[in-house]
């Protein structure tokens, strides 16, 4: 390789941490959270959906140091079980623990929560973080569209289910929704309610974004429900907080095919913008360990503190429309169930 070549490599690659540099600057660090680290027990109970990859497997790892008991919910029950053993081994916390669960099923969701009450757990915490990312189309058992009905119905259903648990626990007790900034790219329209069976079609003369637009509203879903929800739990033992994790390297888009030529040129790229997995939980575990007088229920956190670009957004859309989601998710429940 000739010397010149070697040069600008060296300048492409100190331009490239730099740059790097520029854009973490701001992000969410471990420092930030160690004061903030609370001793639990196994009587404290924090539940996390997916925990067995990414965000979710990260945060269940920080989580289980603090002594907590932690249950992985998880649709691969195999996948799920090694997880919790790997989390077991390098925390030395025997109170790790897997549950089957598939948001892509009601039915599974009633049957987790009916199996979590006959082991009387105290909740500590409810993670709604599991999440799907699918370009084509695709349904649930039920027959809703795969992510409206695992990213927004299939939590909602969680969340309604194991409140009256989390009220009788006798903690203060919070409810985590892992939403995304690309709920910025998110719209529902309870008119036509186009969302529902089938992933919203984009607009033609609309800014795409690069997500699938099922993701996008079931993200926007997310943020909406946790402002109601915080209204519903207001003068209760239970706060609920969205957050944004970032832009993050993980398994959430297995589902898109690209032409491996692409993948090879992207792949520069993405580490320049990319958080790693262990990165984006810290957005997690920070509202999961913060003192509550110090948060503010129903709004969204990103990097330790209220991302105003989301409130300003759910607050443009007015407080209708979170109540009307709130009351057609809890209509498509209702049938499913007769």
């Amino acid at each position: 390789m000739s010397s010149t070549a070697i040069a600008i490599g060296s300048i492409l690659t100190a331009g490239g941490l730099f740059l790097r540099r520029r854009i973490s600057k701001n992000w969410i660090i471990r420092s930030a959270i160690t004061p903030l680290r609370q001793q639990f027990n196994s009587d404290k109970t924090i539940i996390i959906t997916g925990g067995n990859t990414g965000l979710g497997y990260e945060a269940a790892k920080d989580l289980s140091s603090y002594g907590a008991k932690i249950i992985l919910a998880c649709r691969n029950i195999d996948a799920g079980k090694s997880a919790a053993a790997t989390i077991r081994e390098l925390t030395s916390n025997n109170n790790v623990d897997c549950m089957q669960l598939d948001l892509a099923s009601l039915k599974s969701v009633r049957t987790f929560a009916t199996e979590l009450k006959t082991r009387n757990d105290k909740i500590y915490a409810l993670i709604c973080n599991a999440g799907v990312w699918m370009p084509t189309h695709d349904t649930t058992e039920d027959g809703f569209e795969i992510q409206f009905g695992v990213n927004h119905l299939g939590h909602f259903e969680l969340i309604q289910e194991l409140i009256p648990q989390m009220k009788e626990s006798g903690m203060d007790s919070r409810i985590i929704i892992v939403s995304s900034s690309l709920c910025k790219s998110g719209k529902i329209d309870l008119e036509q309610r186009d969302f529902i069976r089938k992933q919203r079609a984009p607009e033609p003369d609309a800014k795409q974004s690069f997500a699938p637009t099922g993701y996008c509203d079931s993200k926007l879903m997310n943020m909406l429900t946790c402002r109601e929800l915080a209204t519903k739990l207001e003068g209760t033992n239970i706060t609920t907080y969205a957050v944004s994790p970032g832009f993050c390297a993980s398994q959430l888009g297995r589902n898109v095919q690209m032409p491996i030529y692409k993948k090879l040129l992207m792949r520069p790229l993405m580490k320049l913008f990319q958080r790693s997995a262990e990165q984006g939980s810290l957005n997690i575990v920070f509202t999961t360990v913060e003192d509550k007088s110090k948060l503010e229920s129903g709004s969204m956190y990103q990097d330790g503190k209220i991302w105003n670009d989301g409130v300003k957004l759910v607050e443009t859309l007015g407080g209708d429309l979170q109540k009307e989601l709130w009351q057609l998710s809890e209509e498509l429940i209702k049938q499913q169930k007769q």
